[in-house]
């Protein structure tokens, strides 16, 4: 026994009642880290997944018009490109 009535030191540096002590609970506390970050991580795209929303289909169905007359010559470059930027404004 040592002079206050306890072990002292165990072989190893550990002592007889605390195992290794402050690097468990570090080790504890950079697992929570970790976790937490891919948590984060993992709710931060579902998230940003959910929000895409895809454009409506009228969209879809007036963009395909408006190539069909510039395909038929129906309106020239400046005209499809104008049309173009205004419905790609409108639904995003």
């Amino acid at each position: 026994m040592g002079p206050h009535g306890g072990h002292g030191v165990a072989a190893g540096g550990a002592t007889a009642t605390g195992g290794m002590g402050p690097w468990w609970l570090a080790l504890g506390l950079l697992l929570l880290v970790v976790l937490a970050g891919v948590s984060l991580a993992y709710v931060s795209r579902v998230r940003a997944d959910s929000t895409e929303a895809a454009p409506p289909k009228e969209a879809d169905s007036a963009m395909e018009d408006l190539r069909t007359q510039y395909a038929r010559g129906e309106i020239d470059d400046e005209e499809f490109a104008n049309r173009a930027a205004t419905l790609n404004l409108e639904w995003g």
